[in-house]
């Protein structure tokens, strides 16, 4: 695999984040619904909230990882900020998710001010869990029934990393 590219998204990516969250493994483990499409990720990047900073992971030219980064604009909240991310399951366990993660950190520990960096993340997804927890990303509590997954009810677990220096 060639060198993972970590760059904020164009318009062009648009199609391929919605490859991203159409893909059935991808769409298990996040908030998203299923059948998004290119024009639905448009639209949601035009009209996305302006507290937002975008990252994109390219391969060899593909764009197969999106992080999205979301602050807070209350004047008491403004160290605070959560994220999510996926990546396209042909790419998961190459580094993709951990070369987004590490742009994220550097974004908002050196340019953003973020203190409080926070998350969700279904119980069931270890890997995710573990990825976070290297990053120093500690758990603090289990939301129990938190969001529908295939038609059962799922638990998510709250993630945050804080950095009081």
């Amino acid at each position: 695999m060639s060198d993972i590219v970590i760059r904020r998204p164009v318009e062009s990516d648009f199609p391929a984040i919605g490859e991203i969250y159409a893909d059935p493994a991808v769409v298990l483990q996040t908030s998203q619904l299923p059948f998004g499409t290119a024009n639905f990720w448009g639209t949601f990047y035009r009209q996305r909230d302006p507290n937002s900073v975008e990252l994109v992971a390219e391969v060899d030219g593909r764009t197969v990882g999106h992080l999205g980064i979301l602050t807070n604009s209350s004047p008491r909240r403004k160290h605070v900020a959560s994220f999510g991310i996926s990546v396209h399951s042909d790419y998961h366990g190459k580094g993709v998710g951990k070369a987004l993660v590490a742009a994220m950190l550097e974004l908002t520990d050196n340019w953003l001010n973020i203190v409080r960096l926070e998350l969700t993340v279904f119980t069931d997804n270890p890997s995710a869990i573990a990825l976070y927890e290297r990053f120093g990303f500690e758990r603090e509590g289990v939301a129990r029934a938190a969001s529908l997954k295939l038609g059962s009810y799922a638990d998510l677990l709250t993630m945050a990393r804080v950095r009081l220096e």
